[in-house]
């Protein structure tokens, strides 16, 4: 009797609750698994915005403090934007901050440069575009635009001229007196990035400074 009762298997109840203890703990094993790489993406995605934001805003204010003349003339201007979506396309300005992604050249040449805002279809936002065209009789032309940034959900710019007067455009040719033929004395930047974990805590970044060639001696 003893050796018969010894060698029972597991009775149905038994394997029931064990299947359940099981599918307990893998259910809980699956669900910090998953909010896990919801972490490590989100982080991820965080890092890769911080770097654009940098790198974008470090380009963009070497630009600008680099914004010079050409035969006596500014020419500094923001871009309208036709769709009507955004307040402003861009700006576009001579600078003598020139990439030479061909190989050596003139470093203090004159060029135009432009930030342009396009259509970002992977995130439904939008792309700082940069381009960067020689001026004729200076070297050889280019026009091709380079990505900077994208996943932007709005980009901000405000200008200032020598009285502190803010401005959302400026036109050194055809705007108003403190414009004409002036660089602004400082710029705004504000770049706000998409955060598809949370749409109403997106990343935001910012930097204000001053133009050098705007003093006047």
């Amino acid at each position: 009797m003893k050796r018969t009762a010894s060698r029972r298997g597991f009775t149905l109840v038994e394997i029931l609750v064990a299947i359940a203890i099981l599918a307990v703990v893998l259910s809980t094993i699956y669900v910090s698994y998953i909010s896990t790489m919801r972490i490590v993406k989100s982080l991820e995605y965080g890092d890769e915005i911080f770097h654009m934001a940098r790198i974008t805003l470090e380009r963009m204010v070497l630009d600008l403090q680099s914004a010079c003349k050409d035969k006596d003339a500014y020419e500094f201007s923001t871009l309208k934007d036709s769709t009507g979506r955004l307040p402003l396309k861009g700006v576009t300005f001579l600078s003598r901050a020139h990439l030479d992604f061909s190989g050596p050249g003139d470093s203090m040449a004159v060029a135009q440069i432009s930030y342009e805002l396009e259509g970002d279809p992977e995130s439904g936002g939008f792309s700082i575009i940069r381009r960067d065209v020689l001026r004729q009789g200076q070297g050889r032309e280019g026009g091709e635009g380079h990505l900077l940034c994208k996943r932007l959900q709005l980009v901000n710019l405000r200008f200032y001229d020598s009285s502190s007067r803010e401005y959302t455009l400026w036109d050194s040719r055809a705007g108003s007196e403190a414009q004409r033929n002036n660089l602004p004395s400082a710029v705004l930047i504000e770049l706000t990035f998409i955060n598809p974990d949370d749409e109403t805590r997106p990343y935001r970044f910012m930097t204000r400074f001053l133009l050098p060639g705007s003093v006047k001696m």
